[in-house]
């Protein structure tokens, strides 16, 4: 009997004693638990979108200072307008060929004019000119206007208004040196989708093969036509030669530029991260919030990106942290989908 009472004794206290310590271990796993989720929820960053779409990180400020970030305000920059364009020197033969038939029927207009003059001066006085002579020499002066109003047009679209609108004597002038090869005419273009605006300033042109002495451009004038490989816009220019000879049909290159400016600002390069075969930039919208700007049609300068839109003078940009911005909006996105 006494050994029964022992036996049921130890049971219950050994009961008692597991109760004991299962009951302090929750008690004291349950801290610890707590303590594990406020790191985590002090370590990971809080995405969100905003109206445009573009992702918002959201960091504390312990969280920012653990990752060393830092951000720098933008200025604004007026940029000169700068391309650069691609072409070959224009043969002068088709120039000079033109030119040549103009003068020929600007003569011969100068001609019919006379004629027409002396027979309708006739006619009215009831002289010796018939009025089918009369009508023919009317017929032939105004054929003559109208073929050199076209070969007129013919100039303008070949060679631009420019050239067009040229004395004859001047012109003509140009023509010599072209043939003798003492200046050239070049035709450029601007790549598709780039644009210096309604006109060219300046240029400077270097030759294929002749690299180590560019030359300057003495008149810069709207192409007629636009190049079929480039498509974009196109400009003619007179260049002179510098020591060689400039032979048509020779590849060129030129730097154009333009007194007009864009405004703009730009974002340096430490604030460049890239993802998806786009370059980005963080801006602080709040102090805690974070939004990744794509910087859309921005060009490459020597102290960052020149951008015209999406970011303004003012706007701060992070220029330390911003690559563990975007791993940590990464880690982010890849836990929120599990």
């Amino acid at each position: 009997m006494k050994t029964r009472r022992s036996r049921l004794i130890a049971a219950v206290t050994a009961m008692l004693t597991v109760a004991v310590v299962l009951l302090w271990l929750f008690a004291a796993g349950g801290p610890d638990t707590d303590d594990d989720e406020d790191q985590v929820t002090a370590t990971t960053p809080i995405l969100s979108h905003a109206s445009n779409g573009d992702v918002v990180v959201t960091l504390k400020p312990n969280q920012q200072t653990h990752i060393n970030l830092r951000t720098a305000m933008l200025a604004p920059v007026n940029r000169e307008r700068q391309a650069i364009a691609y072409g070959v020197i224009l043969d002068p033969v088709p120039l000079a060929a033109l030119d040549a038939r103009l003068a020929s029927d600007r003569a011969a207009l100068e001609a019919s004019r006379a004629e027409f003059t002396r027979a309708q001066l006739l006619h009215s006085e009831k002289q010796n000119v018939s009025l089918k002579e009369f009508q023919s020499a009317r017929a032939t002066f105004q054929s003559g206007q109208v073929q050199l109003n076209l070969l007129n047009q013919r100039m303008a679209d070949e060679w631009g208004s420019a050239i067009a609108a040229m004395p004859q004597t001047q012109r003509a002038k140009l023509i010599d040196n072209l043939i003798s090869r003492e200046e050239a005419i070049i035709q450029v273009s601007i790549p598709a989708r780039q644009s210096l605006g309604q006109a060219a300033d300046s240029a400077e042109v270097t030759v294929l093969g002749a690299q180590a002495q560019p030359l300057l451009a003495s008149a810069i004038w709207p192409a007629p036509s636009v190049d079929p490989n480039l498509q974009g816009q196109g400009f003619l220019m007179r260049v002179k030669t510098q020591g060689f000879p400039l032979r048509p049909g020779a590849a060129v290159s030129a730097r154009l530029e333009s007194s007009s400016a864009d405004r703009g600002v730009v974002v340096p390069s430490a604030a460049v991260v890239r993802t998806g075969e786009a370059a980005w930039a963080y801006v602080q919208v709040t102090p805690t919030q974070f939004e990744r700007r794509r910087l859309a049609g921005g060009t490459m300068t020597a102290g960052g990106w020149f951008v015209m839109r999406d970011f303004a003078p003012g706007d701060r940009v992070v220029i330390a942290g911003a690559q563990v911005l975007l791993s940590e909006e990464f880690k982010s996105e890849i836990q929120v989908e599990d």
